[in-house]
């Protein structure tokens, strides 16, 4: 059959890293044989100009800020008769939104039960079908990147992960696990209960040693929740690249309680540059109310252990939460004053999206109002929900601030990082 993999754009958010996910789910299909084409409104490209593809099967993604432009395409190939099938992480928790405008909603991890869909269609008497994971996630063919327009990822400043590195650097991106073994009330992972799987370290580097090769890339980021997660695995990667002289720059996402100095030097050895963290917050009760299982003091130990290894520790807060007080956004204030935070600091308004453990929670309190909520302001930038008791232009004035020193900081990373590249 030929198939076509939509990624929705929202015209509220920048483009970012390629749409993996799909990639991934179209390498999959691949080994029945059927044809499979990728559009990524978020590159520029559009589905209503296919040139001669002519699908039989539509399957479209949506986080909850793409999802009303996820509705809007499934509508648009509906009229034209076509077989939809919607999926992603909105979808997963709102199916029954969903089915309206489509014939099947996968929840969950897609691969298997989107091939099932396409081998019969119908296999289920249920429209709203469950994934089934796949517990070795090596026996996923790379994902199909040939399906996408890698040129423009490589090439678009906003796609870099990396604070320091210069705008012109092709840098690549790698999902290499599934899952978490965390459950943060503001993440997808406190209701999905997806086990946490991971691709094995040669996967992993062979995966690198074909983008080098085939899209010549400088840098590298691993997009996923925790790279870090699994200090062992991050050490045969390392070692590895080590081995097969792979000479990139890199970085990739971790938990501040991860961390030890002898992996961080390997990683450093082995050509990372960059920790991101999600330190969300410098108040301890706000840590506790996402249940993030960490503490302020680990916030610090992890910029302390990447300054003594040389690594950049970038990273991220966020404030307007729940119960959430102006002394409460001053603590966090003094944690990126305080610490000598190398790497940029993203400020993010906290965002109750669908289906997580805040969302239910701020439900149950009264506070949250799906029937009326606009899906495209849950971007981190804007407040869909006011989960907070200070007033609101008070908040708005505060969250400037902490944007602007956020903003010197990172443009002080750069410099930096140029300033030690230079040579007299």
């Amino acid at each position: 059959m030929k198939v076509l993999l939509v990624n929705p754009s929202n015209e509220l958010m920048y483009p970012g890293s390629p749409p993996i996910s799909l990639a991934i789910l179209a390498s999959y299909l691949r080994q029945f044989k059927h044809e499979l084409k990728i559009v990524d409104m978020a590159s520029g490209q559009d589905y209503k100009k296919l040139d001669d593809f002519e699908p039989d099967v539509v399957g479209i993604t949506g986080t909850t800020p793409t999802i009303l432009n996820a509705y809007e395409c499934a509508d648009y190939f509906k009229e034209l008769g076509k077989k939809v099938i919607i999926g992603g992480s909105h979808a997963s928790v709102m199916p029954d939104e969903a089915i309206k405008h489509c014939d099947a909603v996968v929840i969950g991890e897609g691969e298997i039960s989107f091939w099932k869909l396409l081998d019969g269609f119908g296999y289920s008497d249920h429209k709203i079908i469950q994934g089934i994971p796949i517990d070795n996630i090596d026996d996923i063919p790379m994902p199909a990147y040939d399906l996408l327009n890698m040129e423009f990822y490589l090439s678009t400043p906003m796609a870099k992960l990396i604070t320091c590195l210069p705008d012109t650097i092709r840098m690549g991106c790698l999902l290499t696990s599934r899952g978490c073994p965390y459950h943060c009330t503001f993440c997808h992972n406190s209701f999905k209960n997806i086990p946490y799987r991971y691709n094995s370290a040669k996967r992993v580097v062979d995966e690198i040693e074909y983008m080098v090769k085939n899209y010549h890339i400088e840098a590298l980021f691993f997009i996923e929740d925790n790279f870090f997660v699994n200090k062992f695995r991050v050490q045969e990667i390392c070692n590895m690249m080590i081995e097969r002289n792979i000479k990139i720059k890199w970085g990739g996402n971790a938990r501040v309680d991860n961390l030890d100095e002898d992996t961080l030097k390997l990683a450093k050895k082995a050509g990372c540059i960059q920790v991101t963290f999600g330190w969300e917050s410098g108040s301890q009760k706000m840590l506790d109310t996402y249940n993030k299982k960490t503490t302020v003091k680990q916030n610090e130990d992890s910029i302390k252990i990447c300054n003594n290894v040389g690594l950049m520790a970038n990273g991220t807060v966020m404030i307007g939460g729940p119960g959430e007080t102006i002394e409460d956004i001053r603590l966090t204030l003094k944690f990126m004053t305080n610490n000598h935070i190398t790497g940029g600091v993203g400020v993010c308004v906290t965002t109750p999206f669908p289906g997580t453990q805040m969302w239910e929670d701020l439900i149950k309190e009264g506070k949250l109002f799906p029937d009326y909520l606009n899906y495209k302001e849950f971007n981190f930038s804007q407040i869909p929900v006011k989960c907070f008791d200070m007033p609101m232009d008070k908040f708005n004035e505060i969250l400037h601030k902490l944007r602007t020193i956020a903003g010197m900081r990172l443009m002080q990373s750069k410099l930096n990082y140029e300033m030690k590249r230079v040579e007299i």
